[in-house]
């Protein structure tokens, strides 16, 4: 290959300048005549237009070099047909205008997506057709404004949306040495902050100064931590406001590592003050909910127990063991707080059984017996109506199942019975054998300890009787 022509290294020149000056085109604003001035300052060209088409079809010329007020009209008469033309097919078109003088001029199409939404018109002030050469140029710098009018787009459509979005949307960089600044930050900053953009530009320290005293710490750790991992943050943080008000903003952001050695941060910051608040007083509801019916809880345990003092204590004893098992066994907190509660009331059905039956001191008859065993079903009616967090109804129903399905009052076998039932069973068993009944005196913890024993795995979840066991081997008393 040969040396370029002098020719060939001038375009070439001037296509590097035209990337050069476009790269530094920010703004839609006048970008038209910017353009414009492109093609005249760095290829000579003695029109320049940009024109596309109207929702009604008519042509619309966005702006004409030089400015002359006759220009525009008189190319849309000329080159009218033309511009729609090259505006449907999407391919170069040239033509010879009378303008009134002769002017060679190209059409060029300027792509939005898949479709020509613009055609630049770059005409020359001669009566030659303009060379391949020169076409071949111009097709080239159409891709560079296609380029640079795609990004403005994009820009113009991201910073339209962050600064409607009630977030603060920003690029932060963090520096080795720990200093930190913003490169981008959105309007919501005024929102979320009370801080407009500008100062927050000005100095990260305004926002970093602004955590709660006892946040900070966890602030920058979590940063580094995240930095280290490669990992989003996702925290929430107290932020002190102008007024000194106490705000609690969720930061979501991800870092990423840049060749100088700085952190990226690219993120979102809310304004989560009211949703804490909410959930603050959901809370604070809810525990006076709860302390609400466990008092109702412990109202209806004593009445059971006034009506039939021989077994006082029994439902309270029986709670505290059953609370101990699910806690040895690692339950959840809230589980284990629903078995203690179903433990606490499980004998609520007697409430239905005459107080004489519940005190006679001998042994039942087959109807008086009958009628003790029926407290289990008339507990669940009781309280299968009332909502409770956790099944409290199902476990008082099913406190006196076995796992051979002998037990009352459906029989069920295994599985079928819930874990918490399981437990309550295995501490009314103990309770009730080693404390003193009307009809028997207490057979003491070893006589009770045997019977889950012997029958772990038969009548007794073995789990449950293993914990248990344990429990006493430890020194586990009633209390």
């Amino acid at each position: 290959m040969g040396e370029p022509s002098a020719g060939q290294k001038k375009h070439f020149e001037a296509v590097i300048k035209t990337a050069q000056y476009v790269g530094g085109l920010t703004s839609e604003r006048d970008i038209w005549t910017e353009l414009g001035k492109v093609m005249s300052r760095f290829f000579g060209a003695d029109i320049v237009a940009f024109a596309g088409r109207r929702p009604d079809g008519r042509i619309l010329v966005h702006s004409c070099s030089p400015p002359d007020a006759s220009l525009c009209p008189r190319l849309v008469e000329a080159a009218g047909n033309t511009i729609i033309q090259v505006l449907e097919s999407g391919f170069l078109a040239t033509e010879t205008l009378m303008l009134p003088q002769a002017c060679s001029t190209a059409f060029l199409p300027l792509a939005e997506g898949r479709r020509t939404a613009t055609v630049m018109l770059v005409g020359h002030r001669s009566a030659a057709p303009l060379s391949r050469e020169l076409l071949n140029v111009y097709l080239a710098v159409a891709g560079l404004f296609d380029t640079t009018l795609a990004r403005i787009a994009s820009e113009r459509r991201f910073l339209s949306m962050a600064d409607n979005v009630p977030e603060m949307l920003y690029q932060m960089l963090r520096y080795p040495d720990g200093k930190a600044r913003f490169t981008y930050v959105s309007k919501g900053s005024s929102k979320v902050l009370g801080l407009p953009p500008d100062e927050l530009l000005a100095g990260a320290a305004a926002f970093s100064g602004g955590f709660h005293v006892d946040d900070q710490e966890a602030y920058e750790s979590a940063l580094a931590r995240c930095e280290a991992d490669s990992v989003r943050l996702n925290q929430a943080f107290r932020w002190l406001d102008r007024t000194g008000k106490v705000r609690h903003i969720l930061l979501n952001a991800m870092p990423s590592m840049q060749e100088d050695g700085s952190v990226a941060w690219d993120g979102a910051a809310q304004d989560i003050t009211e949703r804490e608040r909410l959930e603050a007083e959901r809370k604070r509801s809810l525990e006076q909910l709860e302390n609400s019916m466990e008092e109702t809880v412990q109202a209806i345990a004593t009445t059971i127990e006034m009506r039939d003092p021989y077994t006082a204590g029994h439902q309270r004893r029986v709670a505290g063991l059953a609370q101990r098992i699910a806690e040895e066994m690692r339950l959840p907190e809230e589980e284990v707080h629903g078995i203690y509660l179903a433990a606490t009331i499980h004998d609520i059905g007697k409430i239905h059984i005459p107080a004489e039956i519940l005190s006679f001191p001998g042994k039942l008859g087959e109807i008086e017996y009958a009628l003790i065993k029926a407290h289990v079903q008339a507990g669940y009616g009781i309280l299968k109506n009332i909502e409770f967090p956790w099944p409290v109804a199902q476990m008082v129903y099913q406190h006196h199942e076995h796992l051979d399905g002998s037990g009352y009052p459906r029989g069920l076998k295994g599985d079928e019975i819930m874990l918490g039932a399981r437990i309550l069973c295995v501490a009314d068993v103990v309770e009730s054998m080693a404390s003193f009944r009307p009809y028997r005196p207490g057979l003491g913890a070893g006589k009770a300890l045997e019977e889950i024993r012997k029958n772990r795995g038969r009548l007794y979840d073995a789990a449950v009787v293993d914990v248990c066991l344990g429990l006493f081997g430890k020194g586990y008393e009633f209390a």
